[in-house]
């Protein structure tokens, strides 16, 4: 069971280039609610490493894991080595796929057995996305930096993506935040 809430905030943990991906999920109280763990056998191959040191990111295989508090595991993201930035969501019961039209238009489409869920419209160098269903504007997701007293932990605290709405289903806020993330994964990835 995931963690009900309208706003939550995702944040790397991940410092050094090299290191698994990490990110924490906090709710509207500032309290952990799950992480985004990327798993060993993408951060440990050697393929994944070699793209990585020649700035290929965006084509290196990725598999991640969504986390509850217990550590049990909530969602899978996969994405397959190549020049695809598409990925694949599973959960225990569904299989969503998210689609990146372009990185200038920097439109995302999750859909699920070929039907549109909900479509991600990014503006502002894509620091600020809307979250669009049949329903209406569901989310928005914004990327901020954190302020911080020195330039070193400025540097080193990376950015804080906000990510509010309205009461969403646990299947949206799962596909919201594994969207989030995508987001950083793909415009923001240093």
């Amino acid at each position: 069971m995931f963690h009900h809430s309208t706003y939550y905030t995702l944040q790397t943990e991940t410092i050094m280039a090299h290191q698994s991906a990490q990110y924490s999920i906090l709710d509207s109280e500032n309290q952990r609610v799950a992480t985004f763990e990327e798993d060993s056998s993408t951060s440990g191959h050697w393929l994944n490493h070699a793209l990585k040191v020649f700035n290929l990111d965006q084509m290196a295989s990725l598999h991640i894991k969504l986390l509850s508090l217990k550590q049990e595991v909530i969602a899978h993201i996969h994405r397959k080595k190549g020049f695809s930035s598409d990925v694949s969501i599973q959960t225990a019961d569904s299989t969503f796929d998210l689609h990146f039209k372009g990185s200038v238009s920097q439109k995302i489409i999750a859909e699920s057995a070929g039907e549109t869920l909900f479509e991600v419209d990014g503006k502002n160098m894509a620091s600020d996305f809307e979250v669009k269903s049949g329903e209406g504007q569901i989310a928005t997701i914004q990327k901020r930096s954190i302020p911080a007293p020195t330039t070193k932990e400025a540097w080193l605290s990376g950015d804080l993506y906000h990510v509010r709405g309205r009461e969403w289903t646990e299947e949206q806020a799962i596909l919201l935040l594994c969207t989030t993330l995508m987001i950083d994964l793909t415009y923001h990835h240093r």
